[in-house]
């Protein structure tokens, strides 16, 4: 196991693996603050969710966490090629609002993502050089940065220099309510990583009143 923190949150890398998938995962769920990470390497495949059928080809990459339904059928001619990582979120109170939008995003599914370091660190797992643990980890935290930039939404600031997390939120409840277009509070939650009954909660903290009293003002 291989431990390590990102944006305040404790994560550990319980799996790494890869290689050609040549038969059907049957549908399946992962425990409370799991995280699959898949990146297609090459071959084909398909990904099926209860909501969606994705046709998977190299460069694609998708997330399934907790309670998200998921299956793979297998391509038998052209089997489909994949690095994946298991992570658990261990803990999670501190996390920062760059953390908090990757851990809303129990399923993400991406094209044309840049597949390098998983790569590397598939390798780095295998090979087990001296400290081969700091590699994997160093290169995972870059990972989940890259993935997480992409997740966010354009009115998104990164304001962590900042040294309270509350105080981030606040300076992105300002800039939303400024300058975003057509606001709402599922966006705005969105937006600064927490749940709409959480978001009503800070409003009322630092406002003393509802998204939509603030909104009308």
């Amino acid at each position: 196991m291989i431990n390590f923190k990102w944006n305040g949150i404790d994560f550990s890398i319980t799996d790494i693996g890869g290689g050609k998938l040549g038969e059907d995962i049957p549908r399946h769920a992962h425990a409370k603050g799991s995280y699959e990470l898949h990146f297609i390497t090459g071959g084909k495949g398909k990904l099926i969710t209860d909501d969606k059928e994705y046709n998977l080809k190299i460069g694609d990459f998708f997330i399934t966490g907790e309670n998200i339904y998921h299956q793979q059928m297998a391509d038998k001619e052209h089997p489909v090629e994949d690095v994946f990582l298991m992570l658990q979120a261990n803990n999670t109170a501190k996390a920062t609002a760059v953390g908090s939008v990757f851990l809303s995003n129990r399923f993400c599914f991406l094209s044309d993502f840049d597949i390098t370091y998983a790569i590397a660190i598939l390798k780095e797992y295998r090979q087990k050089l001296p400290d081969f643990k700091s590699a994997v980890a160093g290169l995972t935290m870059k990972t989940l940065t890259d993935i997480t930039r992409l997740m966010l939404p354009e009115e998104f600031t990164d304001t962590m220099n900042d040294s309270n997390l509350n105080d981030r939120r606040f300076v992105l409840i300002e800039q939303a309510f400024l300058y975003s277009d057509n606001l709402t509070l599922t966006k705005l939650a969105n937006t600064i990583g927490l749940c709409e009954r959480q978001t009503q909660r800070l409003l009322k903290k630092y406002y003393g009143k509802s998204f939509r009293e603030i909104k009308k003002e």
